[in-house]
């Protein structure tokens, strides 16, 4: 059996479903009930012991995690195997004993999804009056990790909704208010499964380099009541393209089968020549396109547009395949 090579970051979705209808995502117009499922906890760790490497752990994909009432195990669980654990919320229940819980077992990192730079946009676009809910939670999630002996990083995600003015509004209204680290994005299409208000320039495609990177994208569910579904990256969400983008699942074939499996080659064969029409979930993706200024801004001095958060490589690094 050929070896994966060791991979430096694994995103393995614990929960598929999401407690919010934001606007600018697919779980807004339905997922649909296979893939808004629950990882099994065994099979979350069964997962843990196949990968190679010691990659950074993201937790979410693109569900809410903090749905699960057991979060924590899943966490304990990658901290007993040496892997970091990180998590994107709409921080919405990430309160009280969860939170104390998800800190104690060694959860690393926690990003705050936060659209809209006030109470009134931010109900406009997360369709959920939880602005201040999610302040206060920030803010007693930065208290509990200092009064503990945790090394958890606090930070927030934020999209443009209108144009640049929107940065000092939401540094003021919230990531300076916080005292956290933020990151301020364009929005993006997920893979042509919306239509954005906000498209970007369309310049000659190129790889985004995801199918030649050291990462990995594992579903909670997947088609044929099925868990563990392994699709290209998480930007592949909703109808109709992420049935389409089904690579292998790891309920019935080995990591291994499924990298070096048939559907993957022919990815990254189309990746490696640029015949992008040729999959159905990419030819609208506008991760093919150059885009620097899709960070817009950040108060970490480290960040890049094609950086991936806690690891060493830039995906623009596999553009041109390997």
């Amino acid at each position: 059996m050929k070896q994966v090579p060791e991979l430096k970051r694994a995103v393995i979705e614990v929960f598929g479903g999401c407690n919010y209808a934001c606007k600018m995502c697919p779980q807004t117009t339905g997922r649909g009930s296979d893939w808004t499922k629950m990882m099994p906890l065994g099979l979350f760790k069964d997962i843990l012991d196949q990968l190679p490497g010691k990659p950074i752990i993201n937790l979410e994909g693109s569900g809410e995690p903090t749905i699960l009432e057991n979060l924590s195990d899943y966490i304990h669980a990658c901290a007993d195997k040496g892997f970091k654990s990180y998590m994107f919320t709409n921080g919405s229940k990430f309160e009280n004993t969860q939170m104390r819980k998800c800190i104690d077992a060694g959860l690393n990192f926690i990003r705050f999804s936060v659209i809209g730079y006030d109470r009134k946009t931010y109900q406009q676009w997360m369709n959920v009056d939880n602005f201040d809910k999610i302040k206060k939670n920030v803010f007693e999630t930065k208290k509990y990790i200092l009064s503990t002996d945790s090394d958890c990083i606090i930070s927030s995600y934020h999209l443009l909704i209108n144009d640049l003015n929107d940065v000092q509004k939401y540094r003021k209204n919230f990531i300076d208010k916080l005292g956290i680290i933020g990151y301020i994005w364009k929005m993006h299409n997920w893979s042509g499964n919306i239509d954005l208000e906000f498209k970007r320039k369309k310049t000659e495609r190129k790889s985004c380099g995801r199918p030649f990177a050291p990462e990995i994208t594992i579903r909670a569910g997947g088609p044929n009541g099925l868990h563990a579904t392994v699709t290209p990256c998480c930007q592949t969400m909703g109808p109709p393209r992420e049935e389409l983008s089904v690579l292998g699942n790891l309920e019935t074939s080995s990591l291994s089968d499924i990298w070096y499996g048939e559907k993957y080659d022919q990815l990254r064969h189309a990746h490696a020549t640029k015949d992008f029409d040729s999959v159905e979930y990419c030819k609208d993706c506008d991760f093919l396109y150059d885009d620097n200024e899709v960070l817009v801004w950040s108060n970490d001095k480290t960040a890049r547009p094609y950086h991936m958060l806690g690891t060493d490589f830039m995906l623009d690094e596999y553009r041109e395949g390997i």
